[in-house]
């Protein structure tokens, strides 16, 4: 349900779709690109151009020079014409045309190569990050939820404590009314079970607020009856079975999403660089050009199908093409020291939760033993209490060291829970919990 309805987990997969089309985006660039245009221009006058007569006999007095009397003629012709001229039409004062243009580079230099290769490992880096975020909001359910069983499990614990101690209290005031018990010991007694009571409520208080926390995790706006009905399914467990700390850091260094983000930031910084230095190259493209339509174009002036090669290559920027390489160099060292201490750190974190675990089986052992030694020690308490043996203070005193005891067995189960749930997450295989739920003791 948490995974369906929780909104940064929504987020997180917004987020896969969006570097997902980013790749598609980037591959959109091996293909050519079709444009339509349509453009009307009108000027302020013709386009004209100047002819003179004389220039138009040159053909002829060539073809004629060896001529009888030919020559003569055209050349009186010539000189009689002078500079006379007439003005040839070019363009009218107003011309349009509809046109498909296409162009498709067929070499970018390695640029698209890089670029592609950068969209897919972004694209990789996005589901990772999206179960790293799924991890951290199920690790954020478990400490949840267990919290919840832990508060509901002490309820149960405060209530029995609750209960003895007002059954103790009850049998206080019969003992005071003939005489063998006086007032003091009575309020004592009272004193103990108004305390009892209001670190139940404290406790029920702490579990309407934890129902409510686990309810917004799994993405559910909870009301009164919803709260009510918020409870939990699978008890806090100890199993003394669990793996070595070989193991886990086996599963650390094969799934940990750290350790796959940094094998991921290391290929973009690389792909990076390759990137920058592709601008050394030049860009060749195959272009062309087909006109559908026109108004007053001469055929004869702009043809309707045009077509070539064009190589784009810049020689020199001003050092910009350098710089930007040496920032994607300083870039990827930043990386690579940041990704090196989230490791380390990462190992640290799984040596520290491990020595929870471990110290959380050796304390649940003997906070049990301990736990039957306060039984013991209450009951021969109460025992003596009933034949005037010992005092109200303590039968108390003993089941209070049984009501600690008991919290504290409680405490450390959920810190057993809760440290090998981190262990999990922290190796990447948070699906391993549950299955350790299944063979919990």
């Amino acid at each position: 349900m948490m995974f369906e309805n929780n909104a940064t987990i929504k987020a997180a997969e917004k987020n896969t779709h969006f570097a997902k089309r980013q790749s598609q985006l980037i591959n959109a660039s091996w293909l050519p690109t079709v444009t339509m245009t349509a453009d009307y221009t009108m000027m302020s006058n013709n386009i004209n151009v100047s002819q003179e007569y004389a220039s138009l006999l040159k053909p002829f007095q060539e073809k004629y020079a060896n001529e009888l009397l030919i020559p003569d003629i055209l050349n009186y012709i010539s000189d009689e014409l002078g500079n006379l001229s007439f003005d040839v039409p070019i363009f009218d004062d107003d011309f349009g045309s509809v046109d498909i243009e296409i162009l498709y580079p067929i070499f970018t230099g390695t640029k698209r190569l890089y670029a592609n290769k950068l969209a897919k490992s972004n694209e990789t880096l996005a589901g990772i990050n999206k179960e790293a975020i799924g991890a951290t909001k199920y690790l954020e359910l478990v400490n949840i939820y267990f919290s919840l069983s832990l508060t509901e499990s002490m309820i149960k614990v405060l209530k029995e404590t609750y209960e003895m101690t007002n059954s103790h209290y009850s049998q206080a005031l019969k003992m005071e009314s003939i005489g063998i018990f006086d007032k003091a010991d009575r309020l004592i007694v009272k004193v103990a079970l108004d305390e009892s009571e209001r670190n139940l409520k404290d406790a029920e208080n702490q579990a309407e607020v934890l129902r409510d926390a686990l309810c917004k995790i799994i993405g559910k706006e909870p009301t009164d009856n919803e709260q009510q009905s918020v409870l939990t399914s699978t008890p806090l467990f100890i199993n003394e079975k669990y793996p070595r700390l070989e193991w886990f850091k086996d599963m650390m260094e094969q799934n940990a999403y750290i350790f796959q983000q940094a094998n991921l930031h290391e290929d973009i910084s690389k792909a990076n660089i390759r990137l920058s230095q592709s601008s050394y190259y030049p860009i060749i493209s195959i272009y062309g050009k087909q006109t559908i339509a026109s108004y007053q174009v001469p055929k004869n002036m702009v043809p309707n199908t045009i077509g070539g090669v064009n190589m784009v290559w810049n020689i020199f920027d001003g050092l910009a093409r350098e710089r930007n390489i040496q920032l994607t160099k300083i870039e990827s060292d930043i990386i690579a020291e940041t990704q090196k201490s989230m490791k380390n750190d990462l190992e640290v974190s799984v040596d520290e939760w491990y020595a929870n675990l471990k110290q959380a089986c050796i304390n649940a052992s003997e906070l049990q033993s301990s736990l039957e030694l306060a039984q013991e020690v209450y009951r021969i308490r109460k025992k003596s209490f009933n034949e005037g043996l010992c005092t109200s203070q303590q039968v108390l005193d003993a089941l209070n060291l049984v009501n600690e005891t008991n919290l504290f067995l409680l405490t450390t189960h959920f810190e057993y829970d809760i440290a090998l749930a981190n262990l999990c997450c922290l190796c990447g295989i948070p699906e391993y919990f549950e299955s350790f739920l299944e063979t919990r003791q």
